[in-house]
């Protein structure tokens, strides 16, 4: 069984890894190899997760099984998404990634689920992105309340992913 656990501050290397590991794994066929290089180096490293977990105003999260093999990971904090007129007291779940292997067992909606409980103990409006493809997470994001509300451009060095950002509704 895959736990799912509240990250912290040893975890930096782990989550590291396995942020760099799904991202390639999901998205890598889609970059030219120096702006996968450029994007997992400033958005990916053990420092960015490390600074993130210091952070009183983030919460990252392991789900792992009981030998500590990493399945996937999760960040949630305070919404930085170009969100058209982003109300006050505004949250994001800012990433949520799955091994290929764990995808279709309901790990991802567990995951989901955990994020947005604490999402909602903190925020009045909660967002997040998602690539325009990606049917199977929106598919996901959508049995939960969220709702597409605007188009955007995420930056993968110099690659520009189009993206939805979409909205809680319930």
């Amino acid at each position: 069984m895959i736990a799912i656990r509240r990250a912290g501050a040893g975890d930096s290397e782990p989550l590291s890894r396995i942020a760099t590991k799904t991202f390639v794994e999901t998205f890598g066929h889609l970059y030219k190899e120096e702006d996968l290089s450029a994007f997992l180096r400033k958005s990916h490293s053990a420092a960015v997760y490390a600074k993130l977990l210091a952070d009183p105003a983030f919460a990252l999260w392991l789900a792992e099984n009981s030998v500590s093999d990493i399945a996937g990971y999760m960040v949630a904090g305070p919404c930085s998404l170009p969100v058209p007129d982003r109300p006050l007291n505004s949250g994001e779940l800012a990433r949520l990634y799955l091994l290929e292997a764990h995808k279709g067992e309901g790990l991802g909606a567990r995951m989901l689920d955990v994020a947005l409980e604490w999402l909602k103990g903190r925020y009045t409006h909660i967002f997040l992105s998602v690539y325009y493809a990606n049917a199977r997470a929106q598919r996901l994001y959508q049995s939960r309340g969220f709702v597409k509300i605007a188009d955007y451009f995420y930056m993968v060095g110099d690659h520009a992913d189009p993206e939805w950002i979409m909205e809680l509704r319930q």
